[in-house]
């Protein structure tokens, strides 16, 4: 009847409409029952103390998976491949631990199936123990595209004794899929 109100259940009650798979037809518009995943965490599992060579990418390595619905991080090969097309967000950041030897820049990027795709800078001129670079991006992906983190110094020097410390969730790599 025109006019009227419906009221389905009561205060904190939970509505099921249909089960997984379904799809619901509300004003003549479909909609799918929907999820952010495929979806991953990764962190470091410890300190690196490998350091970093002077003015080139080296790959991050989070070796560590926080959460992973489907098994879409490689916890060896430090990579995100979602198996599935759409649009994902994807997020790196890491702590650099750098002494006395603080560096011009610093850069973290994503990588997509081997190739720059976005960085974050950060340049200084004065020296810095501990700093934080991060960036995100939001990218479309096809079923075998794959993501990746990298980390890049500018030093005086050959090379620093940069470190990727405190290896809690300070340093992650996470990715998830865009609901549509």
């Amino acid at each position: 009847q025109s006019g009227s109100s419906i009221s389905i259940g009561e205060s904190g009650d939970t509505i099921n409409i249909g089960t997984t798979g379904d799809t619901i037809n509300l004003a003549g518009a479909t909609y799918a029952a929907a999820s952010n995943t495929p979806a991953f965490i990764a962190k470091y599992n410890s300190d690196d103390s490998s350091g970093f060579a002077n003015g080139t990418y080296v790959k991050l390595k989070f070796d560590s998976e926080v959460y992973d619905s489907g098994s879409v991080y490689d916890t060896s090969n430090y990579r995100f491949t979602p198996g599935v097309a759409g649009k994902y967000q994807l997020y790196a950041r890491i702590i650099f631990q750098a002494g006395g030897t603080s560096p011009s820049q610093a850069r973290i990027a994503i990588y997509k199936n081997g190739s720059l795709l976005q960085y974050s800078r950060w340049t200084t001129a004065t020296t810095i123990s501990d700093w934080t670079v991060q960036t995100s991006h939001m990218d479309i992906a096809n079923t075998t595209d794959y993501y990746e983190a990298y980390a890049y110094q500018s030093n005086a020097s050959s090379s620093t004794t940069f470190t990727i410390g405190d290896s809690g969730l300070t340093n992650v790599f996470y990715g998830y899929k865009v609901i549509t």
